[in-house]
């Protein structure tokens, strides 16, 4: 599920930054990548404001796993939280959290991953869960990765294709958690074992093109 939110990225090596240009918001119907507008700093930190907090066509009730626009700084000692705990690699060196708005991923190549260790996030009342973030108009990033390990070092991955996605929306990309693309390392018991979930990442594919996306969340259907 998409939604035209009409939204640019910015991509300039002095200045990472994001702004907004509105157009009619038009679900499900393929619109014409929008051009990129420059733009100063100050411009880029007013037009940022604009874009919506909610979830467009998000279902009434969902439980909020993983929390992207989450993001304080301690302004004594400049400590920052967020919602992951490390950023590896390329896409370590170029990523920028944006409080109120998400993690923006823009690295020059899809090397990199950002995730937990020791999680205390749970998997395991539900079988699906959404990823929901907004493509770039400069990604050129054919794929990112969702990626679980268990205590007992079970690791797979789910592989999310951005390659025929539209850039500038907003997407909520549904993961069946029971179908996983690749199991990359089996465990000393067979199968994923979801009530014992010791990692989550976010990965790109070590490949050349670059990078841009901003990642907003990962949700789950509530349970009742």
């Amino acid at each position: 599920m998409s939604a035209n939110l009409g939204v640019n990225f910015l991509f300039r090596p002095e200045d990472l930054s994001l702004i907004f240009r509105r157009h009619p918001i038009l679900p499900y119907t393929p619109m014409k990548t929008p051009r990129f507008i420059s733009a100063g700093p100050l411009l880029a930190s007013v037009l940022l404001s604009l874009l919506p907090l909610h979830l467009t066509g998000a279902p009434a009730k969902e439980e909020v796993l993983i929390d992207f626009t989450y993001v304080t700084v301690d302004h004594t000692t400049g400590e920052k939280t967020k919602s992951y705990e490390f950023a590896w690699d390329d896409w370590g060196k170029h990523i920028t959290d944006l409080p109120g708005k998400g993690c923006l991923v823009q690295s020059p190549t899809n090397k990199g991953v950002l995730g937990e260790n020791r999680t205390m996030v749970k998997f395991d009342k539900t079988t699906t869960i959404d990823l929901v973030f907004i493509i770039g108009n400069a990604n050129n990033a054919k794929v990112i990765n969702f990626y679980l390990e268990d205590s007992d070092g079970t690791v797979q991955t789910w592989s999310i294709p951005l390659e025929e996605l539209t850039k500038g929306r907003q997407y909520r990309v549904p993961i069946d958690l029971t179908k996983c693309t690749a199991e990359e390392k089996p465990g000393k018991k067979p199968g994923m074992n979801f009530k014992k979930i010791a990692t989550w990442q976010i990965k790109g594919d070590w490949s050349e093109p670059n990078i841009e996306v901003l990642l907003i969340k990962v949700v789950a259907p509530k349970a009742p």
